[in-house]
């Protein structure tokens, strides 16, 4: 895409802010938006980055979309992290497997990404199909004595702050023109949807202590530990797409490109070596995948072993973060290194 100056949508931007202008605001870091268009006429807001006196333009994403792959790309990892805790999870107190802190804590903090991000999604999106002239009559009762009723008019700008989630998705939602949406027919999937914003509630706005229990974070902690995020992450999805058909699509991606692989198909390869190897490759992402053969299971002393080393590989600094999923035919072991560590 060029910056075509005989498109109208430009022309209308240079009158308001002359390109001269835009250019010392960007390098002051006082603007960062600006007007593009292609040559079917087609205009397109891009964001802007200066980095080494260079001014960098990209096509800005729609931050609806973007919440919401930000969330699926959170609970992805969680679901990684939780396949691996068999092998890292050490049994004591009854049946009860304490996991390594260092990981348990990423897989917390995965969840607690995904949880607000999928909030964001949908009070986005909310705000997003708001008409620009919809006004919203709001109710409310009076116990005052001084009326029954009264009925106060909103802007999309007033609905954007004054009112509440829960208010804008059961009752401002359903009036809006064209859409059709009707709240009885998906309460499943609005409940779900509060269910969100409620534990994202807790979240942003810690209290220290249960009063009963005395536990710290408790309503936070039990939703984490007890509930399947990809049911909420389907909740959200659908409630858009029945809005606004196909405006969230989930596209496989083939991360073949984005990986150093490793390939270990006999038991004579399987060694110390192998890892030493690891700590030598310049990426920040490799993955080793271990053929079973027919006494590698995943309590063998092979894959124990293997979960040592990254451990102790981890604790000297020499890989960030490691997992390991078990597949039909083989394990999938990734690791992960930072860019010290791969100088």
């Amino acid at each position: 895409m060029n910056i075509n100056d005989d498109s109208e949508v430009v022309k209308k931007a240079l009158e308001e802010k002359p390109l001269k202008k835009w250019y010392q605001e960007v390098k002051q870091n006082k603007a960062n938006t600006i007007l593009f268009d292609n040559e079917n006429g087609e205009a397109y807001q891009a964001t802007t980055i200066t980095k080494n006196k260079k001014i960098y333009a990209g096509v800005a994403p729609n931050l609806v979309q973007a919440y919401f792959d930000i969330a699926l790309e959170q609970i992805q990892w969680t679901n990684k992290y939780a396949n691996t805790f068999h092998y890292i999870a050490k049994k004591k107190f009854g049946e009860v497997h304490l996991i390594d802190t260092p990981i348990f804590h990423r897989f917390i903090q995965y969840r607690i990404s995904a949880i607000i991000f999928l909030h964001l999604t949908v009070e986005a999106f909310i705000n997003h199909i708001i008409p620009e002239d919809f006004v919203y009559p709001k109710t409310e009762n009076s116990n005052s004595g001084k009326f029954i009723e009264q009925i106060t008019k909103l802007s999309k700008d007033q609905i954007e702050r004054w009112v509440s989630f829960q208010e804008k998705i059961e009752k401002v939602v359903p009036l809006i023109p064209h859409l059709n949406f009707d709240i009885e027919r998906n309460r499943d999937i609005v409940g779900r949807i509060l269910e969100i914003v409620k534990i994202r509630d807790e979240i942003i706005h810690l209290k220290s202590k249960g009063k009963e229990t005395n536990i710290h974070y408790e309503k936070i902690f039990n939703f984490i530990g007890s509930r399947d995020l990809e049911k909420y992450l389907s909740a959200v999805k659908k409630f858009i797409n029945i809005i606004d058909k196909d405006f969230i699509k989930i596209d496989s991606i083939d991360e073949s490109n984005f990986r150093q692989e490793i390939q270990i198909s006999k038991p004579e390869n399987l060694h110390i070596g192998v890892l030493f190897e690891i700590i030598k490759v310049k990426e920040e992402r490799i993955t080793l995948y271990i053929k079973k053969w027919k006494e590698l299971t995943k309590d063998s002393d092979h894959i124990k072993s293997v979960l040592a080393h990254l451990k102790l590989m981890e604790e000297m600094n020499l890989i960030m973060d490691y997992l390991i999923e078990e597949k039909p035919s083989k394990f999938i072991v990734e690791i992960f290194k930072n860019a010290e560590q791969i100088k």
